[in-house]
């Protein structure tokens, strides 16, 4: 079955389309070739089928310099190898020990933005300073850049290097972004020279089979994690955000007990997924469903359709806070290579929602319902929330 355009189908044809899928046609053909895998159960084992189903955003025939290849690329075992070391960058207490810098930061933003009289844009004024500024923070990188990170993370996933690994100004990651790609080797550089307690010199210092990675393998897994660090965190706070304040009970509800702040964290990662789609490479002969999948065939884990199959969840479309099971979807992926930075994101989302709605005492929409997401086919996430906001009153 050919789907036209469910690359880029919005609400609420969107939700018919894979609905239809998943009733009638789990296993489908997108315009561009790919494999669309519709149904929740299938894109679970698919995302636990790593030998099977090996990620990548790339076009088929390109290839990409083993050093090149960003950690979700990296076939097993040694994907797990390098997992480890980019793991202890965002382990469990120093998860912890940045709630503090995640609060302090979404003040300071938020006292500016209280002292305007005019409309500002939550997502670029408040939700993008703050995953740039957290995994700079973690990483090691200088917190006033957090402008050039949100920049450069833009040109990326929105350009053709991460699906032809070239654009017009050259191949390659370093010939495709070269202001990107000289920063983070000056922060390389420096920790060469003078080490520091921070992930990057533990990156370039920590042996993995017996050697150390080499500069450009140091290179393209900071550039991932600054990216990966940005993109996918800021879509989950922008779209919770904008499902809070386009939805006065649920605004209700989170300020009269706001420890449900973490429900409404999962019932958005559910409901609206910062990745609504996972390309994957088929590196093996396999069937789903009756449909026979070869090597090189590209397949497409569909998030969004799996995190709303009428299967697992009752009345899917509904944005639910008294869900059973909240944690149960799949907005971080699944299987091994479920997202590193989930423990993280999960944070920044709690600590922003709960400044706001502590500091703000109303939030008037300008365009109330309008979702107008960004323009990245793999992702979703408001690309503007324009707003006027009211403090509360001391």
């Amino acid at each position: 079955m050919d789907v036209s355009g469910i690359d880029q189908l919005a609400e609420p044809a969107e939700s018919e389309v894979l609905a239809h899928l998943r009733a009638t046609c789990p296993v489908s053909r997108t315009p561009s070739g790919a494999w669309f895998l519709a149904r929740n159960a299938d894109v679970l084992a698919a995302t636990k089928d790593v030998h099977t189903f090996r990620a990548s955003f790339r076009e088929p025939g390109v290839v990409v310099p083993d050093e090149e290849q960003l950690i979700n690329e990296i076939p097993e075992p040694r994907h797990g190898e390098v997992r480890k070391v980019i793991n202890s960058a965002i382990a469990a207490h120093k998860i912890t020990r940045v709630e503090g810098f995640c609060r302090e930061l979404s003040n300071e933003l938020l006292n500016d933005l209280l002292s305007r009289d005019g409309a500002i844009d939550l997502v670029h004024d408040y939700v993008m300073p703050i995953p740039n500024n957290v995994i700079a923070e973690l990483l090691g990188a200088k917190r006033e850049d957090f402008n050039k990170w949100a920049t450069w993370s833009d040109e990326v996933v929105q350009g053709t290097w991460p699906t032809q690994n070239r654009n017009e100004r050259g191949e390659g990651l370093a010939g495709a972004h070269p202001e990107f790609t000289a920063y983070v080797d000056e922060l390389i550089r420096e920790r060469k020279v003078t080490p520091k307690d921070d992930f990057i010199t533990r990156l370039i210092n920590t042996e993995i089979d017996g050697r150390r990675l080499t500069d450009i393998e140091t290179r393209t897994q900071l550039v991932f994690l600054f990216i990966s660090g940005n993109e996918t965190t800021r879509h989950l706070i922008s779209n919770l955000l904008w499902t809070i304040v386009n939805n006065p009970d649920i605004e209700r509800a989170l300020r009269d007990n706001p420890d449900l702040i973490n429900n409404a964290i999962e019932e958005s990662l559910r409901h609206d997924p910062p990745v609504k789609v996972l390309m994957r490479n088929c590196e093996q002969e396999t069937t789903v469903h009756g449909e026979s999948m070869c090597p090189r065939d590209k397949v497409a884990f569909g998030i969004l359709s799996a995190n709303r199959d009428e299967e697992l969840y009752e009345n899917p479309h509904e944005f639910r806070l008294d869900r059973p099971n909240p944690r149960n979807h799949l907005g971080f992926g699944g299987g091994p290579h479920v997202c590193p930075g989930a423990a993280l994101a999960r944070l920044e989302a709690r600590v922003a929602v709960e400044e706001f709605l502590r500091r703000v005492e109303h939030c008037e929409v300008f365009e109330p319902g309008v979702y107008d997401e960004v323009p990245v086919f793999w992702a979703r996430g408001p690309a503007h929330l324009k707003v006027r906001l009211t403090p509360h009153k001391v």
